[in-house]
Formats: structure tokens, sequence, C-alpha cells
């Protein structure tokens, strides 16, 4: 399964704005169906399947390193800083409108 927002197969835990959040969208952090842990980036105030536009995964372990996906669930790179990969992935939604 790739890492694809779907809201009626995914568990959000908390939604809103941190430091983190680039400007004009929000957050949302939960589990899709496998229960893996994601960082979900959504355009604008409400975590909708229209507005998503990346996520970045959760690792379970220590050694294992985060990584991001676009919209379609294509990988996106590795994340070593969470403000920044939420910047790009924020800035590619924008670039391919």
């Amino acid at each position: 399964m790739t890492a694809k927002f779907l809201s009626a197969h995914c568990t959000i835990n908390w939604h809103g704005v941190d430091d983190d959040t680039p400007p004009g969208h929000s957050v949302a952090i939960g589990t899709d169906a496998f229960g893996t842990v994601y960082l979900w980036l959504f355009k604008g105030t409400q975590p909708t399947d229209d507005a998503f536009i990346g996520s970045i995964s959760v690792p379970a372990r220590a050694s294992e390193l985060p990584a991001a996906y676009g919209p379609g669930g294509g990988f996106a790179g590795t994340v070593t800083d969470y403000a920044t990969t939420l910047a790009r992935l924020a800035d590619r939604a924008t670039t391919e409108e």
C-alpha cells in the first residue's frame, strides 16, 4: 500500500498547526489501515482527501529513517528535518498545480 491518505481508511489522532507547519497548511498524525503511523500534510485547515498533499512516515524503531511521500503515495525522499520536508512537500504541491 502506498503512503496515500484516504480518510475512510485512516485514523487521525491529532490535527492542527504547529511550528513546523508551512503557512496555509495543516498537519495530522494518525495511522493508516495497517497501523503505520504517518504525519499527513494538508492544504488549508481541513484534513480531507482533496486537501492531502503529502506525508511523512513515523518510524516504529529508532533504527529506521522517516520517509516523505507525495500526494499519490510515491516516494519523495528521506527525512532529516520535519519542518524542511513539510515545506518541500508544500512547495512541490504548489509547483505541480
